[in-house]
């Protein structure tokens, strides 16, 4: 019992931080921050794709959950006056927002190929001469219908019905037919989204952060509702291939239980090897698991096709094991927050709320606002993803493909 109470206060507060659009940041990062600059690839990314096109959660949205402006109200009332640290057009030389303070690893990829980075499909000033971003905070791998059979009982819950995938797949198939392929008919539209790179990324976090603090709680969630998550994911996989998509990018799920939010409210016993809470972690492994092997599957039906799984939970532990090499000093504790002690985070008082505060060197830290990561913490795991083998097939081998190499 007191372990699903626990889950329910962590992931109650995980929902909410997810599906924060930054829609309040006026100023600018800690000034003492050093810039930091793109990750050096090791094969030349270059010219080789013009275009890409991304769909996920806050993980890489750009600005889609500030630019829908459905949370509630409360949300506005409790950031009315306050300061925000989040990345967003009126305090960097980014577009959009972004639920970090700064880049993300979509940014650092657009910046390899050489190209702008990704608007929100939803911003009205967008440019999409690079691709378009589908992604939306908060959203959910299973139709939202069925979180509205579910009684969370939670007010930090602000949206019971959220924006799923299928949202995202219905605004990927307009903007196809009213712009990208207007005018073309469907043997020149699948060549030309032959020749784009389309990302997929963290998906599916959401969906067990609100079945977790519902009555299911993770054991029965993690058995009967992995598959349905995966099942959705694949079916975004298999529209986009379907739709003439040659290069495409699924990444996992990362180790939620090592969040400081989890940490916070977890029970002391309820640790893995790495210090994080095991719990919450075998869940997202079992995730991962599926998902590989049902892109196994996929990878069958569509030869002609390359797809990689970026491998997000060994990225990330990876860094969080050495992360004195890779100039961390804080693995766990929130940049951004308050409470101080070992986490910097504290459920009633959310980053850039009265009463909280940014450090000092926010590249110090993996974690920026209990749950959300810092824009070095995405370099890093950029540099994991594109240079260091933890894609499979490697991108260096995709980016071979496209040229005709491989």
């Amino acid at each position: 019992m007191a372990n699903s109470k626990y889950l329910f206060l962590q992931i109650a507060c995980f929902i909410l931080l997810l599906s924060l659009p930054p829609s309040y940041a006026h100023n600018k990062s800690h000034e003492s921050t050093p810039p930091i600059p793109g990750f050096q690839a090791k094969v030349d990314f270059k010219g080789c794709f013009n275009k890409v096109y991304a769909f996920g959660d806050s993980d890489t949205d750009t600005g889609n959950a500030y630019n829908l402006g459905d949370l509630k109200s409360f949300i506005s009332t409790l950031f009315s006056h306050a300061w925000s640290p989040y990345s967003s057009s009126q305090n960097s030389k980014l577009s959009g927002y972004r639920l970090s303070n700064g880049r993300l690893v979509i940014d650092f990829l657009c910046e390899a190929l050489n190209i702008p980075h990704l608007s929100a499909y939803k911003d009205s000033f967008a440019n999409f001469s690079g691709g378009a971003n589908f992604a939306i905070a908060g959203s959910t791998a299973l139709s939202n219908n069925l979180f509205s059979h579910f009684n969370f009982g939670n007010p930090l819950m602000w949206k019971p019905n959220p924006e799923s995938i299928l949202t995202q797949i219905d605004w990927f198939h307009s903007f196809v037919g009213e712009r990208e392929c207007q005018g073309k008919d469907e043997a020149a539209c699948k060549s030309e989204l032959g020749n784009a790179l389309f990302w997929i990324g963290e998906t599916g976090g959401n969906d067990y952060a609100r079945l977790f603090a519902s009555s299911i709680g993770p054991a029965i969630a993690n058995k009967q509702f992995t598959e349905q998550a995966v099942d959705h994911i694949c079916t975004l996989a298999l529209g986009i291939l379907d739709k003439g998509a040659k290069f495409l990018v699924v990444q996992g799920l990362p180790p939620i239980g090592c969040l400081p939010l989890q940490l916070a409210t977890c029970p002391s016993n309820d640790r893995d090897q790495n210090g994080c809470s095991a719990s919450a972690n075998m869940v997202i492994k079992g995730h991962n698991n599926l998902l590989q092997k049902r892109l196994d599957e996929i990878r069958i039906q569509h030869k002609d096709s390359m797809i990689i799984y970026i491998d997000y939970y060994s990225a990330f532990t990876t860094i969080l094991e050495k992360h004195t090499q890779y100039q961390f000093e804080e693995p766990f504790k929130a940049c951004c927050g308050a409470g101080g002690g070992a986490f910097n985070y504290q459920p009633n008082l959310l980053c850039g709320a009265f009463g909280t505060s940014t450090c000092k060197d926010s590249n110090t830290h993996i974690n920026f606002d209990g749950v959300h990561l810092t824009e070095n913490m995405h370099l890093h795991l950029s540099d994991l993803f594109f240079n260091q083998g933890f894609c499979t097939p490697s991108f260096a081998d995709m980016i071979k493909k496209k040229k005709g190499q491989y």
